[in-house]
């Protein structure tokens, strides 16, 4: 089941939770802290004090760094001389596009094409091989999390917005869906073997296809075809939950059976809750 490999996942969320909460009662004015203010992300508060995002992201242990909640407090380096991040070097995965990788690395795309002196952003291949400049490692956490900023990519936010919309659904919740799930990245692959944007189990794909829509859908490679599958999925969740939102993400992350039988696993509701707090953050 897919709720046991997100177990780490969750409980940092419900760390985050407790730190925007009570766990934030005793913030220090101090040069060496800094408190998390609306519209704050790691990386403009390592550009604001001269450091990177991954060492801010080490010194606090912070398991989602794409998620800071206001009144965080984060512990800035205890040195006068900042250290700086260096130039790596990143292989173009399967389903990869340049706008996704500038974001997983926290730099920008016109940066990351200039540095390959690529002309056409849309056309990168994989097995090719990018310099990626002043790059901030991403913690070794799910690849749903391991992007440091919100996702900038109009083409994707317009297909979000299509899709959702055929189905009724609300494209913030989408897109945050997809973001938690996969990081809005193709190539990714559970431990479980969900697939793509979506995460789709591949029972859950040929049920859809045989059963729901009709026609052979390419999910495993296609971008489009994947976040269809997903919305179409969600949509009957909606419709089986009689429109409960929280139950309809619940099914959706771990299982229909599950929820309606009246379990709510306490990661579920982690989950739950980073979904409506990464729509609210990214698409209010």
């Amino acid at each position: 089941m897919r709720i046991f490999w997100r177990l780490a996942a969750a409980l940092g969320a419900a760390l985050a939770l407790w730190l925007a909460t009570g766990g934030l009662a005793v913030a220090e004015d101090s040069p060496r802290h800094h408190p998390v203010a609306s519209g704050d992300t790691l990386w403009s508060i390592a550009a604001k004090y001269d450091t990177s995002v991954d060492e801010l992201v080490k010194l606090n242990d912070i398991k989602y760094p794409d998620l800071l909640l206001p009144g965080q407090i984060i512990k800035l380096p205890d040195r006068e001389t900042p250290s700086k991040p260096g130039t790596i070097e990143y292989e173009v995965q399967p389903g990869d596009m340049l706008s996704q990788i500038a974001v997983r690395f926290d730099v920008t795309t016109q940066a990351l094409a200039e540095a390959n002196q690529i002309a056409d952003i849309q056309h990168i291949v994989p097995g090719q091989r990018l310099t990626v400049p002043g790059a901030a490692l991403p913690p070794k956490v799910p690849s749903a999390q391991a992007a440091l900023h919100p996702p900038d990519d109009p083409d994707l936010e317009r297909m979000f917005d299509e899709l959702a919309g055929e189905q009724g659904l609300d494209p913030g919740l989408v897109k945050a869906l997809a973001w938690l799930e996969s990081g809005w990245q193709q190539h990714v692959v559970s431990p479980a073997g969900a697939i793509g944007f979506m995460q789709l189990m591949p029972t859950t794909a040929q049920w859809l296809e045989q059963s729901v829509i009709g026609t052979d859908l390419h999910e495993d490679v296609s971008v489009y075809d994947n976040v269809k599958m997903g919305t179409r999925y969600l949509r009957l969740l909606f419709d089986a939950t009689g429109g409960d939102k929280d139950k309809a993400l619940a099914s959706y992350y771990q299982g229909y059976g599950a929820t309606m039988s009246g379990k709510m696993y306490e990661e579920t509701k982690a989950y739950i809750d980073l979904i409506k707090a990464t729509e609210a953050r990214y698409w209010p």
